[in-house]
């Protein structure tokens, strides 16, 4: 058969379809990719090993009537002359808009994938936001009822349309968020090259680093992670945070750029900006922190990611965050929008290293048991068929 994998960036294939990909080829089927690329083509470049045919289209992340009538045209376009009988989508802007071209297109089967809600979700009640939620529920309403299969990776996800009266039951798979534990597993760099990594950060070899990955909006928590790191660098000014992720430009939560830029009078915390090698940068970090009050999805990757490699978190007590934690098991839980009680989690770990260790310990085997994503993807691929 035919399969088209509709996302909203060649980034999110090689992070989160990887598996997808690798079980339906093995099954002999032909897959097409159909997604915006990267300028830089670095993340292109890994799926083109992949054994699949890269179908490049225009979209745009925001709502814009638009840009998404013309994604909508192109996606129907492009399904039609592939001649796909089955389609599945990845994300929101997909998930709202290829059930409607792939049906216009006849795909025989249509799998559409929630793993979140999206900032128009937020409890914000600005006549902007209720806005768009109308128009997003409207879209989601259709989507569901073109779609074969609709799998969530959050229950509360699944609850929240459920409540909504959009969803029959036969429709649902629900599944955990998964991580590919063997691409994120514990390693250390030699000396040599990990002393070289972190002098170019302007860090010293001794630092102990706290790192946050997520993109720069308020709703991560960044403006929480900010002001921690300032109550704990007046007691511990060996400790160094690490702010990872792209600006949000035409974001209704979008952190402004000035407040970003105003990082650099500091000499304890960096921000960075889009970076490809967090992998690296996990590995040279101590605890890595997600204080959301976002619609993450349960289980987000910037929390499993480095519980895969080891690493203590700390994440936001949200039913959208906490998913994979047992709170000073396998990682410790703050409440959200308190950046001092942050700041004291972060210090409890400082100041013992065996906890840290534990939690870290912990962290891993928790992914490979229950939140590996080969085994996850094994036992839901047939339910693609």
């Amino acid at each position: 058969m035919r399969f088209a994998i509709i996302s909203p960036s060649d980034f999110t294939v090689v992070l989160c379809c990887k598996w997808i990909i690798k079980l339906l080829n093995k099954k002999g089927h032909c897959l097409y990719i159909i997604s915006p690329k990267s300028k830089d083509e670095y993340f292109y470049n890994l799926i083109s090993k992949l054994n699949v045919n890269f179908i490049e289209i225009k979209m745009n992340r925001h709502l814009n009537i638009f840009d998404d009538i013309s994604y909508l045209f192109e996606l129907y376009k492009i399904l039609k002359r592939e001649k796909i009988d089955i389609s599945i989508s990845v994300c929101t802007k997909p998930n709202l808009y290829s059930p409607i071209a792939a049906k216009l297109a006849n795909v025989k089967k249509i799998i559409i994938s929630v793993w979140g809600r999206g900032t128009v979700f937020l409890d914000d009640n600005s006549i902007k936001l209720i806005l768009m939620r109308f128009i997003i529920l409207l879209l989601y309403k259709i989507s569901f009822i073109f779609s074969n299969k609709v799998w969530f990776t959050n229950k509360h996800d699944l609850n929240y349309f459920k409540s909504k009266n959009m969803l029959s039951k036969d429709k649902i798979i629900i599944t955990p968020n998964y991580i590919d534990s063997d691409e994120f597993k514990p390693f250390e760099m030699n000396i040599k090259d990990k002393i070289s990594y972190i002098e170019k950060l302007k860090f010293n070899e001794n630092d102990f680093i706290v790192i946050l990955v997520g993109r720069m909006i308020f709703s991560k928590g960044i403006k929480e992670f900010i002001e921690a790191s300032l109550l704990v660098n007046k007691i511990y000014t060996h400790v160094k945070f690490i702010l990872v992720g792209p600006e949000e430009i035409n974001n209704p939560d979008a952190i402004p750029t000035n407040y970003l830029l105003k990082l650099r009078e500091y000499s304890h915390i960096k921000w960075l900006g889009f970076r490809k090698d967090i992998k690296e940068l996990y590995s040279i970090s101590k605890i890595a922190v997600l204080p959301s009050y976002y619609p993450e999805g349960g289980y987000p990757r910037t929390i499993t990611e480095p519980m895969s490699m080891g690493k203590a978190v700390i994440a936001a007590n949200t039913e959208n965050c906490k998913g994979p934690i047992n709170d000073n098991h396998n990682g410790l839980l703050v409440e959200p929008r308190d950046s001092n009680a942050l700041s004291k989690k972060i210090i409890s770990l400082i100041s013992n290293p065996k906890k840290l260790d534990y939690l870290g310990k912990n962290a891993r085997k928790t992914i490979t048991e229950n939140f590996d994503e080969k085994k996850i993807i094994k036992k839901l691929i047939d339910k693609f068929e």
